[in-house]
């Protein structure tokens, strides 16, 4: 009725215990498996095993994934650091829906507070044209305070 193959026999593997057949299990599933521990990475999110080892940025999911770039983002973000000490609001106009952040040395490196200016973006549009003298003034005048807060 059913043809005969040759070595059909299944057997589990020793590190995930998935069904496989022998041949197939000793030449390719073993040196691959992600639960191997020449292979084992674990989630730098969570500790679970990550599955796709080779193309992985470190995670076992999507959602670790988005919690992993989330805690980064936050704890290098220029616009955290600005909004934690500085209102959220443009210096120049009081305007509150967008604030964009100013770089005042124009190092995008440099995320000491005083460096961090919020302006809206027509303002900010502004200290990068010929019209950089209209907003310059306040944009002084505001670090001055900060810095005098912070003594």
């Amino acid at each position: 009725m059913g043809q005969s193959f040759k070595n059909t026999e299944r057997v589990n593997c020793p590190h995930c215990d998935r069904l496989y057949t022998t041949t197939y299990l000793e030449s390719r599933h073993v040196p691959k498996c992600y639960l191997n521990p020449i292979n084992l990475m674990e989630c730098v999110v969570c500790d679970k095993p990550v599955k796709d080892y080779k193309n992985s940025k470190g995670t076992c999911s999507h959602s670790c994934s988005n919690k992993h770039t989330v805690r980064r983002a936050r704890s290098t973000s220029y616009r955290t650091i600005c909004f934690a000490n500085h209102k959220k609001e443009c210096i120049v106009c009081g305007e509150e829906k967008i604030v964009a952040v100013h770089h005042n040395d124009h190092d995008h490196d440099n995320t000491a507070p005083e460096n961090l200016i919020p302006l809206c973006p027509t303002h900010h549009t502004y200290i990068h044209s010929r019209y950089k003298d209209e907003v310059q003034p306040v944009i002084d005048k505001f670090i001055k305070q900060f810095n005098a807060l912070l003594v």
